[in-house]
C-alpha cells in the first residue's frame, strides 16, 4: 500500500510554509488563550507570528539537531504538498520527547493526522531511540485526545498522553502477527 504521507525536513527557503500555517486562526484556534509568553504570539487567535526575523535561530535550534529535537512538514504524496509539521523536543525534566503534530486547517478530518503521528512515532522509536513520547494538552481537546489514542497513546495525567517504546513495540508485533 502507497503511503500518503510522508516526512520532509524543510530548507531554510521552504520555511514560507510555517510561517503561513502558524498565522491561520483557523489552523491554530486550538492554542487560543495558551499563554505561550511569546512577543509574537496572539492570545485572541492562537497565532503566531513566525516573520522571517525569527527563522535563522528557529532553523538552527530544530534543523539538524537530533537527537534533541527533530522537525519535519507532513508531505501529501500525491500533490507532493505540506498539509502541517511534526516535531519532537527531548524535555530532560521528563527523560521524554514531547511531540508536537499540527495539520493545516483544511485538510482535518481525512485522517492524515493519525497517519503523521504514526510516521513522527516511528521516527522517535527507531530514529531516535525514544523510550517514551508525551505530549502536553488537556482532555478537552477531543479530537487530539482521539488522535493520540488511536495511535496507541494513554492518558497519565489531566495535562499529559504518552507512548512508551514498550507499548509501541507490543502494538506493533500485535498487528504484525494478525
Amino acid at each position: 500500500m502507497d503511503e500518503r504521507l510522508y516526512l520532509h525536513i524543510p530548507s531554510f527557503e521552504e520555511f514560507d510554509y510555517r510561517q503561513k500555517i502558524l498565522f491561520q486562526p483557523d489552523t491554530m484556534s486550538y492554542n487560543k488563550g495558551c499563554e505561550l509568553g511569546l512577543d509574537n504570539y496572539d492570545n485572541e487567535t492562537g497565532c503566531i507570528d513566525f516573520r522571517k526575523e525569527y527563522w535563522k535561530d528557529w532553523f538552527s535550534r530544530w534543523i539538524n539537531n537530533t537527537p534533541d529535537r527533530y522537525y519535519a512538514y507532513i508531505i501529501k504524496s500525491d500533490e507532493n504538498i505540506p498539509i502541517g509539521e511534526v516535531a519532537l523536543r527531548y524535555v530532560d525534566g521528563e527523560n521524554a520527547y514531547c511531540a508536537s503534530i499540527i495539520i493545516e486547517a483544511k485538510y482535518r478530518g481525512y485522517g492524515y493526522g493519525e497517519e503523521a503521528l504514526r510516521l513522527l512515532i516511528d521516527v522517535a522509536f527507531h530514529e531516535l531511540n525514544a523510550k517514551r513520547i508525551f505530549h502536553n494538552f488537556p482532555k478537552t481537546r477531543v479530537s487530539a485526545e482521539i488522535v493520540f489514542k488511536k495511535v496507541g497513546f494513554k492518558r497519565i495525567s489531566d495535562d499529559i498522553v504518552e507512548l512508551t517504546q514498550e507499548n509501541y513495540l507490543n502494538q506493533f508485533n500485535q498487528h504484525t502477527r494478525l
